[in-house]
């Protein structure tokens, strides 16, 4: 089957068990599209893989291959090549618009993007001296070390050789040290007999020690749930520049080298999964890592190094596979850019404003990318559903607005809905039909919580930002969106009680009470208010703001009567905290009514600053959008992250380990809230 953007699905095709098992010819471009034409032999993956190569021509491929059918995986994937009529074949793991890997999911976090610069990798030549005896010829160490250092020249990458001899026990007290990435040379073997790989490594006295995976991927394993080593330095990567250490027992989907290491927790291992001409190696080795370092995505990188090699005319273009757990290819992560002459105090205040809990959160919608999806997704269905008339299928508010008027009330109700029946493939999983049955009549809300979302996020993304932010335990929260997911992470992380609230809707009149929560907000006691509504009320669900007359209509309400739409309690924590907008764009009606209608009514004291995020766009020129944003902003006393919702999640907890937590100093000097 095929999955599309983690949630459509076509499926219905079957495999001809009759092409098994694989017998390689002599032609790899051969063999490379019968294996093609044999994956897309169905009809309905036909049209399926049609449609989706028409809807888009950029397309990360990642194969998951059940663990029931490890046949399969002995199979040489990296060979795929599509024939298109009319137009050049296209090599599916070599080409830049299909980013190709070998998928592993599991219950694992993936690990946060590298941040750190120099990476740090950790080069470790096995070269026992009795490699003879194995029938093996002796490595040399010196030429590898100077190949690799050529080829890394120029790159932030910092190149730590492992002395000889090279031992599991000297190699697990590198890792200690902080290492990104682990880059073995040396033999590996795939033992039939005993089903397990093996690297041949040394022993104090260098001589050759077989090590089996098992033993290897332990102490992986050890390593990575280290709770006192900083996330930042912990592995992300294992480059096997060895034999056969790719290889996959036909008996077991998890044996072999390279599954067993993703198993043991890291986030990916590329591994040769054949004997691998030197020259090969070393060509594949230098793109690889200049790529990785251009763009950080692995998956993508592995794509341009074989491309490389292809383009030389060096054999063995399919022999290095990636194995990965990481749904974006997303290795190295690099920091956002913060606006200002004063970019070196933007973390230590905001930090010290939260660990204070003077900084309020506000999250929009590109907080759940990747979580649900986004507003021109749902958008362009409901167009389709209610034959919206017009071009702008993707404007959420736009369309919102016709169905209001051809379908009252069903817009916000099949909003709702669309956005629960994607929790599901968000998290990788498939409903059962308990499931369908059991949250059939369930609301968002309720569907979330029944399927234990904040658990299964957490094992998917390290750095998710729902949970980090509860782990920031802020007595307030704001949200324009309507999930419950805020809510869902402050209570695994241990909050006495969590309340969600909303505006009061009803018509402001003479006389009107004010009034506040009870008790108020407070670490203990956080409260998510959500300024647009949400799904678990029936008032809240009913005025839910949708359409572009609802954002105007709500405007007018927030700039004019929030003293009583909002609880005081609320108003005044507003007043006297700074604000942290996550997930925006400066053209989000979102952002726009929260900014004009709220913020610009608190007549909040200039010394009170504002943290801001906002997501640079691929078309833009960076310092022409900087420098209108900084002109805009600065009416707000706004600081400018340049960056993505997930880069900022990233670096907020870098910053917040690296400074000690809740329990660091940041700020202990006087400064001016003016100039922050």
């Amino acid at each position: 089957e095929l999955t599309l953007n983690a949630e459509q699905e076509f499926s219905g095709g079957q495999l001809d068990p009759g092409f098994l098992p694989w017998i390689p010819t002599a032609d790899p471009v051969a063999d490379g599209q019968r294996l093609f034409e044999w994956l897309f032999a169905h009809a309905r993956m036909q049209a399926a893989w049609a449609e989706v190569r028409g809807q888009f021509t950029q397309r990360r491929l990642r194969l998951r291959i059940d663990a029931d059918a490890p046949e399969l995986h002995a199979i040489p994937w990296e060979l795929l090549r599509e024939a298109i009529e009319g137009a050049a074949p296209n090599d599916l793991a070599a080409t830049t618009a299909t980013p190709f890997s070998r998928y592993l999911a599991g219950r694992w976090q993936p690990g946060s993007p590298i941040l750190q610069r120099p990476i740090r990798v950790l080069v470790a030549i096995a070269n026992p001296q009795n490699l003879s005896d194995f029938g093996l010829q002796a490595i040399d160490v010196a030429a590898e070390w100077t190949a690799l250092q050529n080829a890394l020249v120029g790159l932030d990458v910092e190149l730590i050789q492992l002395p000889q001899p090279c031992t599991l026990a000297t190699i697990e007290d590198a890792l200690k040290k902080g290492v990104h990435v682990l880059h073995f040379i040396g033999h590996g073997v795939y033992r039939a007999q005993q089903q397990d790989a093996a690297l041949y490594l040394a022993d104090d006295a260098n001589r050759v020690q077989p090590v089996v995976d098992a033993d290897i991927a332990a102490m992986l394993a050890r390593q990575l749930a280290d709770a006192n080593m900083h996330n930042d330095d912990k592995l992300r990567l294992v480059f096997l520049a060895s034999c056969q250490t790719a290889a996959r027992s036909p008996a077991d989907a998890f044996r072999g080298l390279a599954p067993r290491l993703v198993q043991a927790g890291v986030p990916a291992v590329l591994a040769m999964q054949d004997l691998v001409p030197v020259d090969t190696a070393r060509a594949f080795a230098t793109t690889f890592y200049r790529q990785l370092l251009q763009h950080g995505q692995v998956d993508l990188a592995t794509n341009e190094a074989r491309s490389h090699l292809l383009t030389v005319n060096l054999s063995g273009a399919s022999i290095p596979a990636l194995f990965m757990r990481l749904r974006d290819g997303a290795l190295l992560g690099k920091r956002g850019r913060i606006a200002g002459d004063k970019s070196e105090n933007f973390w230590p205040f905001l930090l010290d404003d939260l660990r204070k809990g003077k900084c309020v959160p506000f999250l929009g919608p590109r907080v759940t990318a990747g979580l649900l999806p986004d507003a021109a997704q749902v958008a362009t269905r409901l167009a389709d559903k209610y034959n919206y008339p017009l071009t702008d299928r993707t404007d959420l508010a736009k369309v919102a607005r016709y169905i209001a008027l051809n379908a009252p009330q069903d817009e916000r109700a099949e909003y709702t809905r669309l956005l629960r029946r994607s929790l599901f493939a968000y998290l990788g999983l498939k409903p059962t039909r308990e499931d369908r049955q059991r949250f059939a009549n369930a609301n968002l809300t309720e569907t979330a919580a029944g399927i234990g979302w904040a658990e299964k996020v957490r094992a998917l993304h390290e750095n998710e930002i729902h949970h980090l932010l509860a782990e920031l335990k802020l007595p307030l929260y704001m949200t324009t969106n309507c999930d419950s997911f805020m809510t869902e992470a402050l209570r695994v992380t241990g909050a006495a009680s969590v309340r969600r609230a909303g505006p009061r809707w009803e018509q402001v009149q003479a006389g009107t009470p004010q009034y506040t929560l009870d008790p108020e907000p407070s670490r203990e006691n956080p409260v998510v208010l959500h300024l647009n509504g949400y799904d678990d009320d029936p008032t809240q669900a009913h005025q839910m703001v949708l359409s572009e007359d609802d954002y105007l209509s709500h405007f007018v309400r927030l700039n004019r009567d929030h003293n009583y739409i909002l609880p005081m309690d609320v108003v005044g924590r507003l007043g006297e905290s700074s604000f942290l907008f996550l997930g925006y764009s400066l053209n989000d009606w979102e952002f726009r009514v929260v900014l004009q209608g709220l913020v610009a009514a608190l007549n909040r004291p200039k010394k009170v600053n504002v943290g801001v995020q906002l997501e640079e766009g691929p078309d833009q020129d960076p310092e022409k959008v900087l420098q209108y944003l900084g002109d805009y902003m600065d009416q707000y006393n706004i600081k400018i992250y340049w960056g993505t919702p997930q880069q900022f999640a990233t670096e907020l907890y870098s910053e917040w380990q690296r400074l000690g937590g809740p329990n660091g100093v940041v700020a202990e000097e006087e400064w001016d809230d003016d100039n922050w």
